[in-house]
């Protein structure tokens, strides 16, 4: 999954004002290669079924180093008796191999619900990993700006080569690796739940998102990213946009609640759930968002039903606002982009 943050930028940013920087990302092929990812995908073997003996051994090899010498006995007294002939483990072993002889990965969806979505300590830290990148010095809110929109036109056109299943397949040695990660890093989101947490991937709906979200001073805007016939906006495009933006937000005195998501998952889900019992309709979507010491963050937000804000750009693509004081920066969004 974070691939992707090597994939984009490319080279070593250097510290700009107004900068010139290329395409962080280009397209291989604009023409879709229908059924290329489908073929490559059932390609790959399967995620074998280690043996149980094998399983055992390094169960007890991993346990050694940790354990006291009577534990460690007792221990392997108790997995001679689980792998016998006819007992527990060899009718787990086999309930696995069925398992695995009707999915292309077996650990997949148990290892996501039990390692992700059923953890419950807060994703910040402890299970949101992060990549640093290299510092940005920007001279003035331009250059800024215009490094923003560079970044967004990058990652579109990362997201034309999934949409066209064109991006180049990974190899570890000679043998090709799993993209399927790479087609749901994008319009996907997490949901808080008082239990256990949900994603949900917008990608393949019947209307898949054709925006961002823009936040300014905790001000958020929707931003079409495609013209009328389906072709990305340029950066210069996301200039005249983002100054837009940035000039329609310049107060500061909004109110915050993006804390509740770095909360404990059951304390978020139940923040959720209260704010869902109001009058509006919570939305998480992506967003790239200016802080006050001009950094950019790339997370998700949650944000109130969004009414049109009567204000179009220059090429008659519309603009929308929130028009609520408080706002909501979520670090529940599985791709995070943070550029100093």
């Amino acid at each position: 999954m974070w691939g992707i943050c090597c994939r984009t930028m490319v080279g070593r940013a250097k510290p700009c004002g107004l900068m010139k920087l290329r395409h962080l990302v280009k397209p291989v092929s604009v023409t879709r290669v229908s059924g290329r990812y489908l073929t490559h995908q059932k390609g790959l073997p399967t995620l074998p079924v280690p043996p149980l003996q094998q399983t055992c051994e390094r169960y007890i090899s991993a346990l050694e180093p940790i354990m006291e010498l009577d534990e460690l006995k007792h221990t392997k007294e108790l997995v001679d008796e689980f792998q016998k002939a006819g007992g527990l483990g060899e009718r787990l072993q086999k309930g696995l191999e069925k398992r695995a002889q009707n999915t292309e990965n077996w650990l997949s969806q148990w290892w996501v619900q039990i390692a992700y979505l059923d953890y419950r300590l807060p994703v910040v830290v402890h299970s949101s990993p992060g990549l640093v990148l290299p510092r940005m010095n920007f001279r003035d809110k331009q250059g800024q700006i215009r490094f923003a929109a560079k970044l967004i036109a990058g990652v579109l056109d990362f997201k034309t080569m999934i949409d066209n299943e064109t991006l180049p397949v990974e190899f570890m040695g000679a043998k090709p690796l799993c993209m399927n990660q790479y087609y749901k890093v994008l319009s996907s989101c997490r949901i808080p739940g008082l239990k256990s947490d949900s994603v949900v991937n917008h990608a393949k709906g019947s209307r898949p998102p054709t925006h961002i979200t823009v936040v300014h001073n905790h001000q958020f805007f929707v931003l079409e990213v495609y013209n009328s016939d389906g072709t990305p906006l340029t950066a210069d495009q996301f200039c005249v946009q983002l100054e837009r933006i940035c000039s329609s937000s310049s107060q500061t005195n909004m109110e915050p609640v993006g804390i509740l998501t770095t909360q404990h998952r059951d304390s978020w889900g139940k923040a959720y759930v209260n704010l869902n019992k109001g009058e509006i309709t919570l939305l998480l979507e992506p967003v790239f968002r200016f802080d006050k010491k001009g950094h950019l963050i790339m997370t998700s937000v949650v944000n109130q039903s969004i009414e049109d804000y009567n204000s179009h750009s220059s090429d008659g693509q519309p603009l929308r606002k929130t028009p609520s004081k408080h706002s909501f920066l979520l670090f529940n969004f599985p791709l995070s982009y943070q550029v100093i």
